[in-house]
C-alpha cells in the first residue's frame, strides 16, 4: 500500500523569550525529530500522556505550526515546500477536526454560514449549488437540512462535533488529522462520533491520524499506533501487534493502566511513577529513562534509535533493552 505522508526528522520548538528585548533564553523541544508514514486509507493513532507533544505535531503536519526542521511529504511533494495560491490548492486535500467543538466554530455564523466558508475561500460553486452542498454534507454526518440557519449554541457538544466533521469534509479531502475529536464528548456520544468516523473513511475512502490520549478510544479506531513521549516516538506498531506485545517500558505502562472490568483498583505492576520531565530541558539519553523501572546504565547516556528488532517485523522500538 503507498504511502500518502511521509515524515522525516520532524521538529517543532517553541522559543523563549524574556526581558526588555525579549532575548531567547531557550526552547521548548515539542516535537523533537518524529519520524514516521502514514499509508493511504489506514488510521494513524498518535497516543500519549498530555504534554508528550501529540497536538503539536498534529498542527505541524498542517502548518498551523511552521516546522522548524525537517520533512514533511505530502502525495509524494514536500508539503513544507509550498506556498501561496499553490499551498492553498494542496490544503484542500489535508484537512483538522479539531479538540474541542466549541471553541472552533464561530458563535455569530449559523451553520450554512460556516459550512459554506471553504468553498467560498476556495472559490467553488455558485451560491445555489454551495447551499446543495452545505445540505448535502449536514446530511452526511447524520443532521437535518433544515438545521442549516442555526447558529452553534442550538446544537449539543455531539452535533457540534458533526459540524466540525461536516466543514473538514467539505473540500473532498484525502487526508484528515483528528485532535482528540471525542475527548470534550460524553462517553455515550464518544462511540457514535467514532462509527461516524468510520463509516466516513470506508464511504469517502479517507485517511486518518487520529489523536488522542486514550488508548482504549485508539484500539477501535486506528490500524496503526505511534506512542509518543516527551515529543519523540518510542514506539510504532500495528494495533494488534502493539496490544498483544508492547516492547517499550512506556507503552506496557500505558496498557497496563486501562481500566478492566473485575479488576477493581488492583493495583498494576507496570504502573507509571513521577511526572513527566520538562520538554524545555529533556533528561540525556532516553527520555523516559528517569521514570522506567527497567533501565539500563546505557539509558541516562544515549538515545535509543526507534527501529525493528526482529527481522521482518513490522514493530519499531526505541528501547535499549531490545538491542544484542
Amino acid at each position: 500500500m503507498e504511502n500518502i505522508l511521509e515524515v522525516k526528522n520532524l521538529k517543532k520548538y517553541f522559543p523563549i523569550k524574556k526581558g526588555l528585548l525579549l532575548k531567547e533564553v531557550g526552547q521548548v523541544k515539542a516535537v523533537d525529530d518524529v519520524s514516521f508514514s502514514v499509508r493511504k486509507g489506514e488510521t494513524l493513532g498518535l497516543v500519549g500522556e498530555s504534554g508528550c507533544g501529540k497536538s503539536t505535531l498534529g498542527r505541524a503536519l498542517i502548518r498551523l505550526y511552521e516546522p522548524t526542521s525537517g520533512q514533511v511529504q505530502f502525495q509524494n511533494q514536500n508539503f513544507l515546500d509550498i506556498q501561496g495560491a499553490e499551498l492553498r490548492k494542496v490544503r484542500k486535500d489535508i484537512q483538522m477536526i479539531f479538540q474541542d467543538p466549541y471553541a472552533s466554530l464561530d458563535p455569530r455564523m449559523t451553520v450554512g454560514q460556516i459550512l459554506s466558508e471553504p468553498f467560498d475561500i476556495h472559490g467553488i460553486g455558485t451560491t445555489e449549488e454551495r447551499k446543495k452542498s452545505v445540505m448535502n454534507l449536514l446530511e452526511t454526518v447524520g443532521l437535518k437540512p433544515s438545521h442549516i440557519n442555526r447558529y452553534p449554541h442550538e446544537f449539543s457538544g455531539g452535533q457540534k462535533q458533526r459540524i466540525c466533521i461536516a466543514r473538514a469534509l467539505a473540500l473532498e479531502p484525502q487526508l484528515i488529522i483528528a485532535d482528540e475529536p471525542v475527548s470534550a464528548l460524553d462517553v455515550s456520544i464518544q462511540a457514535q462520533i467514532l462509527n461516524l468516523m468510520k463509516d466516513l473513511q470506508a464511504k469517502f475512502k479517507l485517511t486518518y491520524v487520529f489523536i488522542s490520549h486514550d488508548l482504549s478510544v485508539i484500539e477501535h479506531l486506528c490500524d496503526r499506533i505511534a506512542v509518543m513521549y516527551l515529543g519523540k516516538i518510542v514506539e510504532i506498531a500495528p494495533r494488534d501487534e502493539l496490544f498483544s506485545n508492547p516492547q517499550h517500558p512506556y507503552t506496557q505502562a500505558l496498557i497496563a493502566a486501562i481500566p478492566r472490568i473485575g479488576e477493581g483498583k488492583k493495583k498494576m505492576k507496570k504502573s507509571l511513577h513521577g511526572e513527566v520531565p520538562s520538554p524545555i530541558n529533556p533528561p540525556p539519553g532516553c527520555p523516559f529513562h528517569p521514570r522506567c523501572s527497567q533501565k539500563l546504565d546505557r539509558c541516562s547516556q544515549a538515545l535509543p534509535e526507534l527501529k525493528n528488532h526482529k527481522q521482518g517485523a513490522e514493530h519499531k522500538t526505541a528501547c535499549w533493552l531490545y538491542e544484542k
